[in-house]
């Protein structure tokens, strides 16, 4: 269960759907803003630094990324920690793209720094395949009733289409900020960024979707961490529920909650106090059974 989960009491399924929607509509709202070449409201100068920027679009445009980007966080959760590094992508290839097709015939030296800021996205996005392939290595070998025909081949030719899509996006930026017209743009370099830009958006979230989708269950047991050890016997954990159920006691179960999360960040106190209670557990089992008494307690409600 997610932050708006747990604030509105919402199933998983629910709380999905909801952020789905707002990341959409917090990135439509950025993309536009940004996407006015004149802005909206007064144009402040700060000479002393020499940024411009409009009183209204720029904050709007500005609050609404991070806005998106904490939807998306939310959305992914299982696989987030993975999916970083899609920003550094992003932002290495817009910033190589824009410098190579604006400042190329100014010096050679930004042609050079193009192409380094360029060929780190494509060593950042190499380093995100081998994670999640990694990944995917590690869940087959270790748990023992992991699927054993997961594949990640139709993930695997996502990944270079957002590279893409957001260097000919950035291509198509710079040809509509300098009124020139360019390689394939047929004076439409305006509509060609914000589809693109749309490509960027929708093949990053799909490239987070097939593995929390085909790797997250084992990836965590909760939102406290990731963690690919299955040293859980689910039995035991759903043997003592069984106990907490048959009288449920909201206040019981909010106190041992306090105490399971103490164990699950693995404070050496609270194993000392409990240890007793929880006799040969895994930090694994303490973090399943807190899910499993949350969920408890949402049913119950």
């Amino acid at each position: 269960m997610g932050l708006l989960g747990r604030q509105f009491k919402l199933e998983r399924s629910s709380e999905d759907s909801l952020l789905l929607v707002f990341s959409t509509l917090t990135f439509t709202v950025s993309l536009f803003c940004g996407y006015m070449k004149y802005g909206i409201g007064r144009l402040i100068s700060l000479p002393l630094f020499g940024i411009e920027f409009h009183l209204i679009s720029t904050p709007v445009w500005l609050l609404s990324g991070i806005l998106c980007i904490m939807c998306l966080q939310q959305l992914f959760y299982k696989i987030w920690t993975h999916g970083v590094w899609l920003i550094g992508v992003y932002w290495l290839t817009a910033f190589g793209t824009i410098i190579l097709f604006v400042m190329f015939e100014e010096s050679y030296i930004w042609f050079i720094v193009s192409l380094i800021l360029i060929f780190l996205a494509i060593f950042l996005m190499y380093w995100m395949i081998l994670e999640i392939y990694g990944l995917r290595y590690n869940i087959i070998g270790q748990v023992p009733d992991a699927d054993r025909s997961i594949s990640l081949t139709d993930w695997l030719i996502s990944v270079p289409s957002f590279f893409i899509s957001t260097f000919i996006s950035y291509y198509y930026y710079t040809k509509m900020y300098l009124d020139e017209e360019g390689w394939f743009t047929f004076g439409h370099a305006s509509e060609g960024y914000l589809i693109f830009q749309f490509s960027v958006f929708f093949s990053g979230m799909y490239i987070l979707y097939v593995p929390q989708t085909l790797l997250g269950d084992y990836l965590e047991f909760s939102d406290l961490d990731i963690n690919t050890s299955y040293n859980v016997d689910e039995e035991k954990v759903m043997q003592r529920l069984i106990d907490y159920s048959k009288n449920y006691n909201e206040g019981k179960i909010q106190a041992t909650l306090v105490d399971l999360y103490r164990m699950a960040d693995e404070d050496p106190e609270a194993w000392s106090q409990l240890g007793e209670f929880y006799s040969e557990w895994s930090v694994e089992e303490v973090k399943l059974f807190i899910i499993k008494l949350e969920d408890l307690g949402s049913e119950t409600e």
